[in-house]
């Protein structure tokens, strides 16, 4: 099984949970003729594609050019009776973004930048609130260089989704995908720079920086490991099969409502 995790195209801001620049729409038609290219020569007839992606509005957006521009460049590369099928879109939470927790429920970063942004600047500043603004008081610009993804790898929370447990997430994605290969040998993923940044922190050892729009995490997995690819690493990982007692198994399954008093 290979898995291909893409980072969504530039967006206009992480002031709430919005759409594509017109660059992010360049970036993922470039990335749909790359991969494309990619597949057209390692693929055979018959062979399927899927395409999950985060739910996010960035992260649908690029999955829906990703895979025009696939479909289209298989047909170039390969002709018109190529055999090689894409599924249709999969939103999938396994691959969403950052997630902050808001009124009782993990939710889109982005979506609650909106809601700390929408609070009035006379009234009492909530203690979520604060730590949102310890983590990107700014949401727009300074955003996309990856700086408050820089703090929250490093710094404790009580709001933000631990790094740890975004990693176990993906990987959940990911092994489901595998446990169903059937459905296809081939996953082009489109996620973000977040839990990709983490996934290949906790995979080499170290953080190697944010990734750029659309650049890829390529995972192979056989058997019980797998072979994580980003920039010039290849690491061999044994795949997560046993969930720390310390994370509930619920959240990676999708089920993110808080539990009660401790």
């Amino acid at each position: 099984m290979r898995v291909v995790l893409l980072r969504h195209g530039e967006t206009h801001g992480y002031f709430d949970d919005v759409g594509l620049t017109d660059l992010g729409e360049a970036q993922a038609r470039e990335a749909g003729r790359a991969l494309g290219k990619d597949l057209a020569g390692t693929l055979s007839s018959g062979e399927r594609v899927r395409m999950p992606h985060a739910p996010t509005a960035r992260g649908t957006a690029t999955a829906v050019t990703l895979r025009t521009v696939l479909v289209a460049t298989l047909e170039e590369e390969r002709g018109a009776g190529h055999g090689i099928v894409v599924g249709g879109l999969e939103p999938d939470a396994h691959f969403d973004s950052l997630q902050f927790l808001y009124d009782g429920e993990a939710r889109e970063s982005s979506g609650v930048a909106a809601k700390r942004l929408a609070l009035e600047p006379d009234r009492p500043t909530p203690d979520w609130a604060l730590e949102f603004d310890r983590f990107d008081s700014d949401h727009g610009e300074a955003s996309k260089t990856g700086g408050p993804i820089d703090r929250w790898l490093t710094s404790t929370t009580r709001h933000f989704e631990p790094p740890q447990i975004a990693v176990y997430r993906l990987w959940a994605g990911i092994r489901a995908l595998a446990a169903d290969p059937g459905q296809g040998r081939v996953a082009a993923v489109s996620s973000h720079s977040g839990p990709m940044r983490a996934f290949v922190s906790a995979a080499i050892g170290y953080d190697p920086g944010e990734p750029a729009n659309l650049e890829q995490v390529d995972v192979r997995v056989a058997g019980d490991a797998a072979t994580v690819g980003f920039r010039e690493h290849r690491v061999r990982v044994d795949l997560p099969t046993v969930i720390p007692p310390w994370i509930d198994p619920a959240y990676l399954d999708g089920r993110r409502t808080a539990h009660g008093s401790a």
